[in-house]
């Protein structure tokens, strides 16, 4: 997870990120919560960033954590650089500027396997950030375009 997510953040040249332990111990209970309830719910985000990704599989083998970071840098085609906004209003774009937010420099990641209803297999990804990003303000000197 953390080598995708610096791939990411080093195509808009922005340090990487760093793993804290932490941050780590947090995301996985966060990713335990998130798979008991059975849906991507942001509360109780502890002051950090906080990216979520679920997916089902038929076959019972964890999804993969480069799934979450490619999902969440997809959100970058409707990123606009000029206006700091989603190009249409119902496209999320807070995961791909939380990834790639420059001021964010520590992480912390977890996966957990939701309960099977006898045909699908769930996945659910938590990674949390510090420094916090999409911050008010500060989307201009955060979220870089990508370099030639």
């Amino acid at each position: 997870m953390v080598d995708s997510i610096n791939q990411h953040r080093a195509k808009h040249g922005v340090p990487p990120v760093e793993l804290d332990q932490e941050l780590v111990t947090y995301a996985k209970s966060r990713a335990e919560h998130v798979a008991e309830k059975g849906a991507l719910v942001h509360d109780g985000t502890g002051g950090y960033g906080e990216n979520l990704y679920s997916s089902s599989s038929s076959q019972p083998v964890q999804g993969p954590a480069t799934a979450a970071s490619d999902a969440w840098y997809a959100e970058i085609k409707f990123y606009n650089y000029e206006t700091f906004a989603s190009t249409d209003p119902k496209k999320a774009i807070g995961h791909f500027t939380q990834l790639v937010w420059k001021g964010s420099t520590r992480i912390g990641a977890g996966r957990v396997c939701g309960t099977e209803d006898n045909v699908w297999h769930d996945t659910y990804i938590v990674v949390n950030f510090s420094p916090a990003g999409n911050m008010d303000g500060g989307h201009k000197d955060n979220v870089l375009p990508p370099t030639p």
